[in-house]
């Protein structure tokens, strides 16, 4: 009798320690899941909505369809672009801007492009050295073999 009455308490305790492992573990996998996709969302969607409310007319901007335009007016809502090269108007919502684009940001892009196509020179400058160290070994031995037969 007493061990089963031992038996039961023990049962019991076992149980309990498995409910709260599992009630821990959907705790750590729900803190998980905030810090990993919810909290930057809300970052990002906090960057987008600055972005929107700071934009005032004569910007250059990038839309989600990849069209380039420079804000002509504004409202809560809606942006009225001029579509670069030809000016013509298009209204559309301010959700689908995706950039504005400053002065420095193409400055920048400007200088990565510059320093990115001096590294691929300097590359290539030093294949071509490499290449003809190789070619210049091999006609060595092919001149040593004519010369052995």
């Amino acid at each position: 009798m007493i061990n089963q009455v031992l038996g039961l308490t023990l049962q019991a305790s076992q149980t309990s320690r498995n409910n709260m492992a599992s009630i821990a573990s959907v705790i750590i996998l729900a803190v998980f899941l905030y810090f990993l996709m919810i909290r930057p969302q809300r970052k990002r969607q906090k960057q987008m909505e600055d972005m929107h409310t700071g934009m005032k007319i004569g910007d250059e901007v990038l839309t989600a369809g990849g069209f380039y335009g420079i804000i002509s007016a504004l409202d809560d809502k809606n942006v009225v672009l001029e579509m670069l090269p030809d000016f013509h108007k298009m209204m559309i919502r301010k959700e689908s801007i995706v950039r504005v684009i400053k002065a420095d940001d193409v400055e920048a892009e400007e200088a990565a492009e510059e320093t990115a196509d001096q590294a691929e020179q300097k590359a290539e400058k030093v294949e071509k050295p490499a290449e003809t160290a190789s070619e210049e070994a091999s006609k060595g031995e092919d001149a040593q073999e004519k010369a052995d037969e």
